[in-house]
C-alpha cells in the first residue's frame, strides 16, 4: 500500500511556524496545486492561530510512504 501526505508549513503574523498535513493526496499531484491551495488558505483567512492569522508560505512538501504487509 502506497501513502502519499502533503505537509503545508506556513508562519503567522509573529513569524511562527505552523504546519498542515494532507493525508491521501493523488497520485497525480501538481506542485502548482498545492502552491494554489497555500496561497487561498492565506488569501481567505481560512485558518488562525493563537498569535493570528496566517501569512506566509514555509515550505511544501509530498512524503511517499509504502507498506508491505508480511504474513508471519
Amino acid at each position: 500500500m502506497i501513502q502519499r501526505t502533503a505537509t503545508l508549513g506556513f508562519k503567522d503574523v509573529s513569524g511562527k511556524k505552523h504546519s498542515i498535513n494532507i493525508r491521501d493526496v493523488r497520485e497525480d499531484y501538481e506542485e502548482g496545486k498545492i502552491t494554489s491551495l497555500m496561497d487561498s488558505i492565506i488569501d481567505k483567512k481560512l485558518i488562525k492561530t493563537m498569535a493570528g492569522d496566517l501569512v506566509e508560505k514555509e515550505s511544501a512538501q509530498v512524503v511517499t510512504k509504502e507498506t508491505t504487509k508480511i504474513t508471519v
